[in-house]
């Protein structure tokens, strides 16, 4: 899925729990990751996350972001690979505070790859996952994302929630239904590992995603009360 498609897809999920979700991850990833050069990107050893550490580091260039880029953490770069490509398992050793690993595992995680993030952790590093439900991850992770879990509720009548920040309540908008076609392919999108490592890489990128959370709040609400009358 290219970067305008996955921007439509983003706006079209705004107020779902699927967009909520992977905004407030993305925007947590940010928040925790305070040393420059600090988020780390980390697999099994076949399906190494290329896929959301080239996306990640991409928007967050494009949006001059540059303390908090990616690095890809490898099992055994092969010698003659590029910098960026050399990262082996020496750097998860020297992690600490103010760092965040962000594991990317479609399948049940191997022992190997447990251990390594359980030293991380006991380092002081903040742990995220996007995985598929597995417990033992889950109790090593300081939060989680299960893509198959976030497909919106009432997608075929595509009714989105919309929360007011300081009320906490939900207003609701409905929309024209959708085509079954239409449907079918963004319920395929939705539920998949591949959308949602672009929308983490779309919302890291958000020019609030390092600040607090009450921070954010009032950036709204000092919006709202400085907009032009009606």
């Amino acid at each position: 899925m290219d970067l305008t498609k996955a921007s439509l897809l983003r706006e079209m999920l705004t107020g779902t729990e699927l967009g909520t979700r992977t905004t407030s991850f993305a925007h947590s990833l940010r928040r925790y990751t305070t040393r420059r050069g600090g988020l780390m990107l980390f697999g099994p050893p076949d399906d190494e996350p290329w896929h959301l550490t080239a996306h990640l580091d991409d928007e967050l260039h494009r949006a001059g972001v540059e303390d908090v880029r990616p690095s890809l953490v490898r099992w055994a770069p092969p010698p003659d690979a590029p910098p960026h490509l050399a990262i082996g398992l020496d750097r998860l050793r020297d992690s600490g505070k103010g760092e965040s690993l962000l594991i990317v595992s479609e399948a049940n995680p191997a022992d190997t790859l447990l251990e390594r993030i359980e030293d991380v952790r006991r380092r002081g590093t903040t742990i995220f996952s996007i995985d598929n439900g597995n417990r033992d991850l889950a109790s090593l992770s300081h939060e989680s994302l299960v893509p198959e879990l976030l497909v919106p509720d009432g997608l075929g009548s595509w009714t989105t929630h919309q929360v007011v920040p300081d009320r906490g309540d939900e207003v609701l908008a409905d929309r024209e239904p959708l085509p079954e076609e239409t449907l079918t392919a963004l319920q395929e999108a939705v539920a998949g590992f591949e959308m949602t490592q672009h929308l983490v890489s779309l919302a890291a990128a958000d020019p609030d995603a390092g600040q607090a959370g009450w921070r954010r709040s009032l950036r709204t609400f000092i919006e709202r009360i400085g907009g032009e009358p009606a």
